[in-house]
C-alpha cells in the first residue's frame, strides 16, 4: 500500500510577530489541500501554537512542537514535558534535530530518551537525523544515520512505529540553499530503509515514512517526490510563504483511476496529470546531456508522438523499438516550453498485453510544439 505524503513546515525561531503569522494563514487559506490524501504538519514557537492552533487544524494542518523534554513535571526551568504537550492538545512533536544536537549539546542518548517520553504520553514523533558536510564528504553518511537511529530503536515498541516519521536532513543542504540531489536523496533514504528492515523489520521498513529535509522549494520538490522512497518533506523556510502549499500540493499523487480510460497522444494537453496511452515506441531511451539519471524516449500511437521522460534505468530496457506499451497515471509537464510525458513514482508503465497493431503517426509530434505562458 502506498505510503501516505507527509510534509512538515519548521517555523523555528519565527515568524516574527503574530500578525504576521495571521497573513500566512491567509495566504495558505487561498491554496486548500485534500487532508486525505496528504498530512500537513507545522511546527510553531509554543506561543503560537497556543494562539493559531484551531485556526491551523480548520485549515487541515496538525501543529507539532519543535522540541520537548527528557525530563517530566518538576524543578525544570524552561522546559515543557511531552506530557504537557499533550495535555495541551498537540499531537506530534519534533526530536533530534541537527540544531538541538549541534548548538544545544543533545546527544542521542538525550534523543532516545525524548522519543521515550513522547511516545509514553501518546505523542507522534518526527526523528530528524542527518549527516555534517564533513561526514558526507568522507562517505560516513549512512554510517551517521544508523548510530543515531541505533539509539532510539530500543525506545519503540512494535506497536509504536505508526507514530514515526523519520526525517532525513543532510546538515551542510540545512538554510544554506544546498541540496541534495534528487538520486542523493533516493540513495539515502533507500539506505535507511534497508537499515530497518535488517534492525527492525521488512514491514516497518517498508511503511515508515520518510521526510526530505534540507533547503526544499517549490522548485525542486517535485524531482525530490517522484523518488521512490521519498515521502514527503520537512521545509524550514519556504514553510514561513505562502508558497509553502505548493510543495504540499506538489506531494499529492495524481488520482489514479480504477478503471483507466486510454486517450489519444494528440489529446494530452501542457500540465496534465492521469494522462493514460497506449503507445508504441519509436525511438529507444537515450541519457539526456548534462542531466543526471534522465532519459527520453518518443513514444506514439495513430494521432502522434511524444517524448518521454524517466529516470528509471530499469523502465529504459522496456522501451525499445516498435515494443507497445501500457502508460498509466503519467503527468505532462512542460520543459523549456514543450511537453514532456513524464513516467514519476505514481505512474505505471509496463508492456502492452498484446502487440498493438497501429501505424505511429510521426508527422504529429506534439513535443515539437513550443508553447508560451500567458497571464490569465
Amino acid at each position: 500500500m502506498p505510503r501516505k505524503p507527509v510534509v512538515g513546515g519548521n517555523w523555528k525561531c519565527n515568524p516574527k510577530s503574530l500578525a504576521d503569522v495571521t497573513a500566512l494563514l491567509s495566504e495558505w487559506k487561498a491554496k486548500p489541500f485534500d487532508k486525505r490524501k496528504v498530512d500537513v504538519i507545522v511546527l510553531p514557537i509554543m506561543p503560537h501554537i497556543a494562539k493559531f492552533k484551531k485556526q491551523l487544524e480548520k485549515l487541515g494542518v496538525s501543529v507539532c512542537a519543535q522540541n520537548c523534554s527528557k525530563t517530566d513535571l518538576g524543578a525544570f526551568t524552561g522546559e515543557v514535558s511531552a506530557s504537557q504537550l499533550s495535555d495541551a492538545g498537540v499531537g506530534w512533536t519534533l526530536i533530534g534535530h541537527s540544531e538541538r544536537r549541534s548548538k544545544y549539546g543533545e546527544t542521542d542518548e538525550d534523543t532516545a530518551v525524548k522519543v521515550e517520553m513522547a511516545l509514553k504520553a501518546g505523542l507522534k514523533v518526527i526523528l530528524a537525523i542527518g549527516e555534517q558536510l564533513e561526514e558526507r564528504e568522507s562517505g560516513k553518511t549512512d554510517e551517521v544515520n544508523q548510530r543515531m537511529l541505533a539509539a532510539v530503536l530500543p525506545k519503540i515498541g512494535a506497536e509504536q512505529w505508526n507514530k514515526i516519521v523519520i526525517a532525513y536532513e543532510p546538515v551542510w543542504a540545512i538554510g544554506t540553499g544546498k541540496v541534495a540531489t534528487p538520486d542523493q536523496a533516493e540513495e539515502t533514504h533507500a539506505a535507511i530503509r534497508a537499515y530497518l528492515a535488517k534492525a527492525v523489520s521488512e514491514e516497518v521498513a517498508e511503511k515508515v515514512r520518510i521526510q526530505y529535509g534540507g533547503s526544499v522549494t517549490p522548485e525542486n520538490c517535485e524531482e525530490l517526490i517522484k523518488k521512490p522512497n521519498v515521502d514527503g518533506f520537512l521545509v524550514g523556510g519556504a514553510s514561513l510563504k505562502g508558497s509553502f502549499m505548493d510543495i504540499v500540493l506538489a506531494s499529492i499523487p495524481a488520482k489514479p483511476l480504477k478503471k483507466p480510460k486510454f486517450g489519444k497522444v494528440s489529446g494530452i494537453t501542457p500540465d496534465q496529470k492521469g494522462v493514460n496511452v497506449m503507445v508504441k515506441c519509436v525511438k529507444a531511451a537515450e541519457a539526456v546531456a548534462g542531466t543526471e539519471g534522465l532519459f527520453e524516449a518518443v513514444v506514439g500511437d495513430d494521432s502522434g508522438t511524444v517524448t518521454l521522460s524517466l529516470r528509471s534505468k530499469e523502465l529504459c530496457d522496456l522501451c525499445t523499438p516498435d515494443a507497445s506499451l501500457r502508460i498509466q497515471n503519467a503527468s505532462a509537464k512542460m520543459v523549456k516550453g514543450h511537453i514532456r510525458l513524464v513516467i514519476d513514482k505514481w505512474a505505471a508503465f509496463k508492456p502492452a498485453d498484446a502487440p498493438l497493431d497501429i501505424v505511429v503517426s510521426t508527422k504529429n509530434d506534439i513535443s515539437a510544439t513550443e508553447y508560451e505562458l500567458v497571464e490569465s
